[in-house]
């Protein structure tokens, strides 16, 4: 049975206008409009999983933030000195719920036909996976793969290098190419890590960690671990 605080979100939700559809055929939302469908989601997706979601002093700015990005709100820029045609580069700790928040994105984006927030959320681990896996020339093939289109790539750093005649540490080159493409075609790509900004720089060295402040809206999810 629902408890009456869900039973009152969801009435709220109806309220809501359709969002409008821009000529692509997209929908567009506003943040307020966004902020109520996340709730919503968000604690269905945690009570699926034994949970309870929680806004707290801790991921309430974060969660502000995160909505006026994907809903391509100004105040975005405005107030948090952001840039939206950048991607978001997620920080924290083990367990805060970086990757919980963006698989919420995906829901809220297949369930409400908003496709331009959509993207493939792939572990890096699975594709250094992939990667040691194949051999010879289908090994450039994986890198060329990952270099292209709208990507999350989940959990950088927690991949161990990837053997190609010795160890390699892939996505030095995955990032060096999305770079490019970033540059030259607009290509957003998304990170989590549980790596701090000087532990990103000592892996993937000083041109990779140039290259992520380009390409990234830094936002740190703090918290101590919401796994429980």
């Amino acid at each position: 049975m629902k408890s009456s605080s869900e039973i009152i979100q969801e009435s709220k939700l109806l309220e809501l206008k359709t969002p409008n559809k821009l000529k692509s055929g997209e929908s567009k939302i506003s943040t307020p409009e966004l902020k109520k469908i996340f709730y919503i989601e968000a604690k269905k997706y945690f009570k699926n999983r034994h949970r309870e979601f929680q806004v707290d002093n801790e991921n309430k700015r974060f969660l502000d933030i995160f909505c006026k990005y994907f809903s391509k709100d100004l105040e975005f820029e405005k107030l948090y000195e952001g840039e939206l045609q950048k991607g978001l580069l997620i920080i924290g700790p083990h367990g805060t719920g970086k990757t919980s928040v963006l698989e919420i994105i995906q829901i809220v984006s297949l369930k409400y036909n908003i496709k331009q927030i959509w993207y493939p959320i792939k572990p890096t681990i699975e594709i250094v996976g992939e990667f040691n896996r194949s051999e010879g020339t289908t090994k450039d093939n994986i890198i060329q793969y990952y270099s292209k289109g709208k990507y999350l790539f989940d959990d950088l750093g927690a991949e161990k290098d990837a053997s190609n005649y010795g160890k390699e540490n892939i996505f030095e080159r995955i990032l060096e190419l999305r770079y490019n493409n970033f540059k030259s075609k607009g290509i957003i790509t998304h990170l989590t890590t549980n790596l701090t900004l000087k532990e990103l720089q000592t892996r993937y060295g000083n041109r990779v960690f140039d290259r992520i402040h380009e390409m990234f809206n830094i936002l740190e999810l703090k918290g101590n671990s919401r796994r429980f």
